[in-house]
């Protein structure tokens, strides 16, 4: 500590302390092993501060992306997840998965103990030592070929100890389930290459990218990554940026982002592709491959004329997109969920060996070396379930996958389950598949837990417990009980491991790691660095590869086609929910659909035009059919998908997934096919007919206008424009005459500001605390929402309240469309909208008790203890950015209760948790900005760095659209970007004078 001659005292620096809750420690390697209990006790561990908090390096397991972590906890409980920068797969971003991981965390329907199945079918809690003993003796008395263990997919140290475990007993009956398990992709790469593996795009050195139904900004491999690579590619910059075309029936999340969207006739993507490979092997377009001979003969019957009429999209269009493609760096995609129709392989193949063509292969498409372990593929999941009914497994572990909900229901799933004598899962809820079993292990959630992750080949990423189990000893981890069970059975199982818990043997493999790694130190010294910096991150190593001598015409001309009179539906994964996982999230639950904006519940997509025809009206309850079943869902009116197609988002209708999920919205897995596609795979496209119910309901859901009403909210300008020189897209931003009387009180504010005593951790010039958002980079993703929910105590006020336009949000994503009417080109443009923190702000003079105020470094700031709930100030803000709180929701009895213990335990601390009846709203983190200016005074600075202080929202935005910073600095890269010829306020002729610069989207459009 400094002595009083530096300016810090022990009453200062106690003073200062006491204040900056939000400081923090070092990153920690330490495991919470030695943390006794939570708040409050009286001799802290050593590693544990009050008020400061500990960051643990981890890895995200909300999906198979494997994104590192940053875990905050205080006083011994974990209160905030956010990326790990150092971390290559997502570079410290993340997204509203990841950001809504600790409602997983601590949910309050967790099984918190193990659960036996007793004879009338109802759940017991039984003893961890009598759990092991049963499973010891049954394995005893069990064959080993009829012993089974379905996993997700795992690829780590779990997964070696399964399939050593499996082979101690006897066992190689292993499935790993996973719905995006790539079958299409890797299908395509068998045929075009001859390598079983997906392929790896590097869309950051791409200056064009196509994809064919590919959401890689929502679910596709690694969306955290893929969104900065992509706005590295197609963001403005410097006059120049890429190009982006989606080829999709329905235009997706990622769609949204596109310059340029093509909706084909469902299914009929290959020939496109097809026939682009076509135009670029005859115009000889760019540097054609050295067996372009051999290519050629295998398309030369798909000219863009020949496929026009199959595919629904204009022979020029085809030949068009076959120039551009082939005259920049390029990328294609294929392979995701939401587009895996019948014939997906076939489009998957055409995509790949159109970037064979285009020279992209080694490039912007890569296959690495010793990739980790592919999944299983559906059928064999299919298989596994017809040896069940038929009898032919005892004995069934399950672990981190729920088929019962996942696969198809026709495939009937739980009904195998109920056929086997013996079932373990390992859940931590109680879902569908853990509802069918005879013995219920809790596992740990992955923030409690030792483990490893490998995301991609050279990549291995570490878990270490961020704190405590939340329920104790009524949870265990699952390795853990694997080697009890082990120890536990007699003969050869007992003698396969030396490790005594899982950690040991984690780290029995991290030695392996470290010869691999070449690294000489001491073990102690490389899993103490690994630790702190989250994993080892080496580097992959890609293999070149060749067009498979096998290849022919055949393996390519694949297209799936909806039976006569019939609708094509089109079943895609949820970027909120994933496949069903994140549905008992209730962040996930109220964060609105970036497409349709529609919470808490499920949708079908129309195209307006075929609702017109058949009388349908949004809300209006539709039926829908296909050759499998059927299911009511209420209809919502899209421009963005064709008019013979009909969309349905994954993630909902659960019957056992908790409190937040059960008995919303439908299951679309009901209504889709069993039979595996040639592929493998599930198939994701149906024929359906649709009726109209006569039912209706309101949807619940935050959208207002759909469209600007020239209101120039989210404004756009073309590259041609920009590169003219040309910024006047405006539509109204040109200030109006400011009024006298007003001019001169804000003269008197600037003189207040300036004449101020200091504030904060400046002597001189007050900061003016500001946010630029490019509107290239957004997505409209939402992970700066959850972000924001996650940073600021944000209740959830459920579907009846949303209804009622209560929602709660302080950030919400605009989304408005442009076009699409009589044959005009559609577009889709988004804009993230939190407090404007206006100089002159409409809400700071109407306030009757003073509780809207400004702060001297320009912040609008509120004083929730001073507010009665008046609302003058949320009528007076143009912006609609302030939230008036309608409940009590830290009261049990209220019916908007929102924290059910533990889940109250995420709440930050370092921010108020409001009382009914006040206003709320963002406040660009003050909480942060006055820990950062805390710690500088420690430090003996007087200005914070550019940069030093990250809002919620910034941190975490995926695409680094958001950037924070000081308006006064004119170094500042806020300042440098507000300066931007692309920026502009909302609604700026009000001369409210935001804090908010938006810079125009920019779009890269061409001349059809």
């Amino acid at each position: 500590m400094a002595d009083s001659s530096n300016g810090m005292n022990r009453r200062r620096f106690l003073k200062v302390l006491g204040v900056t809750g939000s400081g923090t420690a070092a990153m920690s390697a330490c495991s919470t092993d030695n943390v006794e209990k939570l708040i409050p006790y009286l001799v802290p561990p050593d590693n544990q501060v009050p008020g400061i908090a500990t960051w643990y390096a981890s890895t995200c397991g909300e999906c198979p992306a494997g994104c590192g972590l940053h875990v905050r906890v205080r006083e011994g409980r974990a209160v905030k997840v956010e990326g790990n920068p150092d971390h290559p797969v997502n570079a410290g971003k993340l997204c509203a998965r990841g950001q809504a991981s600790m409602q997983g965390l601590y949910n309050p329907d967790r099984v918190r103990e193990p659960l036996a199945r007793g004879a009338d079918g109802s759940f017991a809690p039984i003893s961890w030592d009598d759990a092991v003993s049963r499973i010891a003796a049954t394995l005893g008395e069990t064959a080993g070929e009829r012993i089974r263990f379905m996993t997700g997919q795992e690829a780590g140290s779990f997964d070696r100890l399964v399939d050593e475990w499996l082979r101690a007993f006897g066992s190689a009956g292993r499935s790993r389930v996973e719905p995006q398990g790539y079958e299409a992709l890797r299908h395509a790469s068998r045929t075009v290459f001859g390598v079983d593996a997906a392929p790896r795009y590097a869309v950051a050195g791409a200056r064009y990218v196509l994809s064919f139904g590919t959401d890689f900004l929502e679910t596709f491999g690694s969306p955290v990554r893929q969104a900065a690579d992509f706005a590295a590619a197609h963001g403005y910059r410097d006059g120049t940026m890429g190009r982006y075309v989606h080829v999709e029936p329905r235009m997706s999340m990622t769609g949204m982002s596109a310059d340029e969207w093509v909706a084909p006739v469902p299914g009929s993507e290959a020939l496109l592709a097809l026939a682009m490979i076509h135009v670029i092997l005859t115009e000889e377009l760019g540097r054609p491959p050295r067996d372009a001979d051999r290519i050629a003969e295998l398309v030369q019957d798909y000219t863009p004329e020949s496929v026009a009429d199959r595919t629904g999209v204009p022979a020029e269009t085809t030949t068009r997109l076959a120039r551009e493609f082939a005259a920049e760096p390029s990328v294609a995609l294929a392979g995701g969920l939401g587009g895996q129709h019948a014939a997906a392989h076939a489009t998957a193949a055409a995509s790949l060996l159109l970037n064979y063509v285009a020279g992209n292969v080694g490039t912007t498409v890569l296959y690495d070396r010793d990739q980790p372990v592919v999944p299983s593929t559906y059928a064999e999941l299919a298989a596994l379930a017809d040896a069940m009914r038929g009898g032919e497994v005892d004995v069934l572990f399950v672990h981190g996958a729920n088929p019962a909900y996942a696969a198809p229901t026709a495939l009937g799933m739980a009904e195998a389950i109920d056929a086997v004598p013996f079932t373990v899962s390992f859940s931590r809820f109680m879902d569908e598949t853990a509802q069918a079993a005879d013995l219920i292990l809790p596992d740990l959630d992955p923030l409690e837990q030792w483990n490893d992750v490998v995301p991609t080949a050279g990549m291995r990423g570490l878990r270490q417990p961020a704190m405590q189990p939340v329920f104790g000893d009524g949870t265990r981890q699952t390795g853990d009980v694997l080697l009890a069970i082990a120890a536990a059975a007699d003969g050869s199982p007992a003698a396969a491991f030396t490790a005594g818990s899982f950690k040991d043997y984690l780290q029995e493999q991290w030695r392996g790691v470290q010869r691999a790694a070449g690294d000489r130190g001491t073990f102690e010294a490389f899993w103490t660095s690994s630790l702190q910096q989250g994993g080892y991150f080496g580097q992959a190593q890609p293999r070149s590869v060749s067009l498979a001598r096998s290849l022919a015409a055949s393996d390519l001309d694949a297209t799936w086609a909806s039976d006569v009179d019939a609708m094509t539906l089109v079943a895609y994964p949820s970027p909120a929910f994933y496949d069903g996982r994140g549905a008992n999230r209730p962040w996930l639950q109220e964060l609105p659909d970036p497409v349709t904006k529609v919470t808490w519940g499920s949708w079908v997509e129309i195209n307006p035009e075929t609702a017109e025809e058949h009388g349908i009206h949004e809300g209006d309850i539709i039926e829908i059919t296909t050759a499998t079943g059927s299911v009511r869902v209420p209809a919502y009116l899209y421009p963005g998908v064709r008019h013979d197609t009909l969309a349905v988002p994954m993630g909902q209708g659960h019957t056992g997934f908790g409190r937040y999920a059960d008995g919303r919205g439908v299951n679309v897995m009901s209504v889709l096919t069993a039979e595996p596609t040639a592929f493998g795979g599930i198939g994701t496209y149906a024929s359906a007919t649709m009726r109209h119910t006569g039912e209706h309901i309101f949807l619940a859901k935050t959208e207002g206008k759909p469209r600007q009403l020239d209101r120039g909210i989210a404004q756009a300008v073309t590259l041609a424009a920009l590169q003219h020189g040309e910024h006047d897209d405006h539509h109204g931003e040109h200030a109006a005459p400011v009024p006298e009387h007003i001019e001169e009180v804000l003269d008197q504010w600037q003189e207040r500001q300036d004449e101020a005593t200091k504030f904060g951790n400046y002597e001189g010039e007050h900061p003016r605390w500001a946010l630029a958002i490019d509107l290239s980079r957004c997505t409209g993703c939402s992970a700066c929402v959850t972000a924001c929910y996650a940073e600021n105590n944000i209740p959830t006020v459920g579907e009846e309240q949303i209804r009622l336009g209560r929602e709660h949000s302080w950030i919400r994503i605009e989304r408005y469309f442009e076009g699409g009417e009589h044959g005009e080109p559609f577009e889709s443009r988004v804009l993230p909208m939190m407090c404007q923190q206006c100089s002159s702000a409409p809400c700071e003079p109407v306030c009757p008790v003073y509780a809207a105020y400004h702060t001297p470094d320009g912040l609008n700031g509120q004083i929730y203890n001073r507010c009665v709930g008046t609302r003058y100030c949320s009528n007076n803000c143009p912006y609609k950015v302030r939230y008036f709180n309608y409940f009590d929701y830290q009261n049990e009895a209220d019916p908007a209760f929102a924290w059910p213990d533990p889940l109250h335990w995420l709440l930050n601390p370092d921010v108020t948790v409001r009382a009914k009846g006040v206003m709320e709203k963002c406040t660009f983190c003050v909480q942060r900005i006055r820990g950062k200016q805390h710690e500088a005074k420690l430090d003996g600075r007087d200005r914070l760095d550019d940069g030093e202080v990250l809002t919620a929202c910034q941190q975490t935005c995926p695409s680094h659209a958001i950037v924070f910073g000081d308006l006064n600095d004119p170094t500042s890269r806020v300042a440098r970007m507000a300066g931007d010829a692309r920026g502009y306020h909302v609604l700026g002729s009000l001369n409210t004078r935001p804090g908010v610069t938006y810079l125009q989207k920019v779009r890269n459009l061409v001349e059809a």
